[in-house]
């Protein structure tokens, strides 16, 4: 009688399924995950080397936050954030006009024309020891590296190219909490009539003299007039008075 073939066979004939490449493939995937998870939970390990069985230490770092991102300044100079202002570094230049000064390739505001030609006194700026015009001080100061504190228009400088200056070196130029700047008129100055002013400004540059125009100025909150005046020897001289008809100053016109 033959022997009949029923599909079972005896277990010492069977041949092992292959395994351990399986199995390295599920400890490669392991390894994967795990490493995802640590750079998720802010570890940082080692490079993990080609064996997957080899274990590594890991780094832990922690305390670290993220730092805000600096917007750079125009130019040269740099900027950062300090006691609610931004701290701008760079020297100081002027340029063609008495109100236009510049750090860094930003126009930096320390007031308008007008009142910059009343010479105001604020603080000894240039720290020669003795506070002197405004103007002065910064001739004094330019060309060397100044610390300004500034704001930027909050809305209508996208460029960020003009600030205004609330301290210099560490002194303070103008109120950084909202108060009054130091050209603004308080109000507390009656305004005097134009004829009122023409006869101040003629008065103010000497006999003969004679007011061809007089114009209200009205800059960044500082009010007054600014009076044309030719004198008797034929110079032209500019005056400025303030909203009552003080004359303030009187320059000579090239």
């Amino acid at each position: 009688m033959g022997l009949v073939d029923n599909g079972f066979h005896s277990a010492t004939h069977r041949r092992p399924l292959p395994k351990e490449p399986m199995m390295r493939r599920r400890r490669t995937t392991l390894v994967a995950c795990a490493a995802a998870a640590l750079a998720v939970l802010g570890v940082s390990g080692y490079l993990f080397p080609k064996d997957p069985d080899l274990v590594v230490d890991t780094i832990r770092l922690d305390g670290f936050t993220s730092a805000p991102t600096l917007r750079s300044p125009v130019g040269e100079g740099t900027s950062r954030p300090v006691d609610g202002l931004e701290q701008l570094i760079g020297e100081l230049r002027s340029g063609a006009a008495p109100q236009d000064w510049y750090v860094g390739g930003v126009g930096v505001d320390f007031g308008p024309r007008a009142w910059l030609l009343t010479d105001p006194v604020v603080e000894d700026f240039d720290g020669d020891g003795t506070a002197g015009p405004l103007l002065e001080e910064l001739r004094a100061l330019e060309g060397s590296e100044v610390t300004l504190g500034v704001r930027h228009a909050p809305d209508g400088d996208p460029e960020r190219d003009d600030a205004g200056v609330f301290t210099v070196n560490g002194l303070t130029f103008r109120d950084p909490d909202g108060g009054a700047a130091p050209w603004e008129d308080t109000g507390s100055l009656s305004e005097a009539g134009r004829e009122e002013v023409a006869t101040a400004a003629e008065e103010a540059v000497g006999e003969g003299a004679e007011a061809t125009g007089v114009d209200r100025v009205d800059e960044d909150g500082w009010r007054g007039w600014e009076a044309r005046v030719r004198g008797a020897d034929g110079q032209w001289y500019s005056v400025i008075l303030d909203l009552s008809g003080a004359v303030a100053d009187v320059r000579v016109n090239d």
